[in-house]
């Protein structure tokens, strides 16, 4: 791989342990302490722009990353491929899909490698590093030979850099990072962009852990879709403007409202649907919480949205609170981190 950047790609918090969510949307990294966390993200997505030596230097001396592609093509990559995506009016590229590799991307595990190095540093110390993996899809786009390779895949190129790295789940991430003082039991939900992951724990035993295939990117491709506007373009919408506890506004509002509908209904009812086949349940003796986190349950009136479902719909398990993550966006990344800890 032929990789171009003036940005420093080993810049990186010290600490002998680090927690990474891989997700479909953002690769986020936590390193630091659990009640001093410090964090960074990139978009995890590149767009292909036409080569010339003249491009390749105004963007190496705007810092922007970027990494040659046979000598006919630059892919920006990270935070500034959504910034390009946006001037062009287009459709960013992603290495993920259904919170997965995807398949249909010849450059994407190399893309992916590039974010990667740009967030977490080379180590000789074998420092321990547990990345996000989702769970397996109830019903939808996802097999479990996915879910193996993906994993495989994640784990190779971590180890290549040094690290002792391993998978977990991304909705038991959740439960690490925001139920210690429930003895992690209870129920972490990761709404992200190609999967919402579930995880139901007792004393940091998974349980139940599934995902399902609609979220943020089956908005912003649906929402696109019946009003004649790019994802990309939808999801600057729902990101910087959505309050799903206001009436909408335009078309754009109206349509993010209903498949955010659509989103949450599916997750409480798969939900439901999951603990109800389970067999086996532990007998746990006393109300459990659930915790949303992720990017796409960020926009305000989500957590109401999601109550008011919750309430309509027969619950197995009697819950105690409903409540969401401390830091929506960094919730896995710092549960991954707290497994690390354990683990180091």
């Amino acid at each position: 791989m032929d990789k171009k950047s003036d940005r420093d790609s080993n810049e990186t918090a010290e600490g002998s342990a680090l927690g990474l969510d891989v997700g479909t949307s953002r690769l986020v990294l936590a390193s630091g302490s659990a009640e001093q966390m410090r964090a960074r993200a990139e978009l995890n997505a590149f767009i292909t722009v036409p080569y010339s030596k003249f491009t390749e230097n105004i963007l190496k001396q705007n810092k922007v990353s970027y990494q040659l592609n046979g000598g006919t093509a630059l892919q920006v990559y990270g935070n500034e491929a959504g910034r390009f995506a946006n001037v062009f009016n287009t459709e960013v590229r992603r290495p993920m899909m259904h919170g997965t590799l995807n398949p249909n991307e010849e450059h994407g595990l190399s893309v992916m490698h590039a974010i990667i190095q740009q967030l977490v540093r080379r180590t000789k110390n074998n420092e321990t590093l547990r990345f996000s993996v989702p769970g397996a899809v109830r019903s939808g786009v996802s097999s479990a030979a996915d879910l193996v390779y993906h994993e495989a895949m994640l784990r190779d190129m971590l180890n290549s850099m040094g690290y002792d790295s391993k998978g977990v789940n991304e909705g038991l991430a959740v439960v690490f990072a925001e139920l210690e003082k429930e003895n992690f039991s209870g129920i972490g939900i990761s709404c992200g962009g190609g999967m919402c992951n579930v995880a139901l724990a007792f004393m940091s035993i998974p349980v139940i852990t599934f995902s399902i295939g609609k979220a943020g990117d089956y908005i912003d491709q649906s929402v696109g879709a019946v009003t004649g506007e790019v994802a990309s373009r939808i999801r600057v919408i729902k990101e910087e403007s959505l309050d799903l506890s206001k009436l909408p506004q335009n078309k754009y509002e109206s349509a993010l409202h209903v498949y955010y509908d659509d989103v949450i209904l599916s997750l409480v009812e798969s939900l439901r649907s999951a603990l109800a086949e389970t067999k086996n349940m532990p007998r746990i003796d006393k109300p459990i919480p659930i915790v949303l986190s992720g990017g796409t349950a960020k926009p305000k009136g989500f957590l109401d949205k999601f109550k008011q479902t919750f309430q309509t719909d027969r619950f197995p398990l009697e819950i105690s609170e409903i409540r969401m993550a401390a830091d929506p966006l960094t919730a896995t990344a710092r549960g991954c981190l707290i497994a690390a800890m354990y683990d180091a």
